[in-house]
């Protein structure tokens, strides 16, 4: 009996690898965005008070304006199945990061009253998907369709020091000072187009530009409070939808025998 399913089981196993197409593990980086627009917002809100104080004659030194969130690098590695010559299903593993920084102080020359502005910012979201690709054209160059769906963890991490004159005028924007960190989860979905180019039978490179659709409702630190940048009460929501443009290389195993 033991034999029967020792042979039985090889039997299967030859059949499997025999009908197996290529495995295809590829790897791939390159510029991202993400909208990140009520925190842009909120950036937005304190630039004009560091604009407002760095124009102030009462006040000496300069800030740098802090640069809009939301620009950064993505990074995949993942594998693929090919069922035929057009079509693969597979896996992959993706990451996403953006920082943005200032700092200065002001000093009032009046009263030599020191105040410090130190602002970093900085998002990242990993996601898990599963998909696949469609290749439509071949000559040579190929042309593909790519889409995935999956699930994404993200999160902020800020340190905030804010501090204003005393003879700065009352302002309505109380940003959290020290140091934070939010994470949420949510469902997301990339699709795009991909270009590729075989430099052998078992090497590709190429080139995909992806949109990624994916927002997080619901931002929290390890207490359950909300990520509220702009202190106006109401928590963030964090917009990770953008265009990422990515360069790939990949490795092709062919599995049958």
């Amino acid at each position: 009996m033991k034999g029967l399913v020792t042979v039985t089981v090889i039997t299967l196993l030859w059949g499997t690898l025999a009908i197996a197409g290529p495995l295809e593990f590829f790897t791939g980086a390159g510029p991202s965005a993400a909208a990140l627009g009520s925190i842009n917002e909120g950036i937005g809100v304190a630039n004009q008070i560091i604009g407002d104080l760095n124009d102030d004659p009462r006040f000496e030194g300069t800030v740098p304006i802090l640069p809009n969130l939301g620009s950064g690098l993505a990074y995949t590695a993942g594998e693929r199945y090919w069922v035929n010559d057009n079509l693969a299903f597979g896996g992959e593993l993706t990451y996403f990061k953006s920082t943005t920084a200032t700092s200065g102080t002001y000093t009032t020359t009046s009263s030599s009253e020191v105040s410090n502005i130190s602002l970093d910012l900085q998002c990242q979201s990993i996601g898990l998907l599963v998909g696949g690709r469609f290749t439509f054209l071949d000559v040579g160059l190929k042309l593909a369709v790519d889409l995935g769906v999956g699930y994404y963890y993200s999160g902020f991490n800020t340190a905030i020091t804010f501090e204003m004159p005393s003879s700065y005028n009352p302002i309505n924007i109380h940003l959290p000072s020290g140091d934070g960190h939010y994470n949420g989860s949510s469902l997301g979905i990339e699709g795009g187009i991909s270009l590729s180019f075989s430099i052998t039978d078992w090497l590709n490179i190429g080139t995909t530009v992806l949109y990624r659709s994916l927002t997080v409702q619901h931002l929290a630190d390890a207490e359950g409070n909300g990520f509220d940048f702009d202190g106006d009460g109401t928590p963030e929501v964090g917009d990770f939808s953008g265009i990422t443009v990515r360069f790939n290389i990949a490795l092709d195993i062919n599995l049958s025998l």
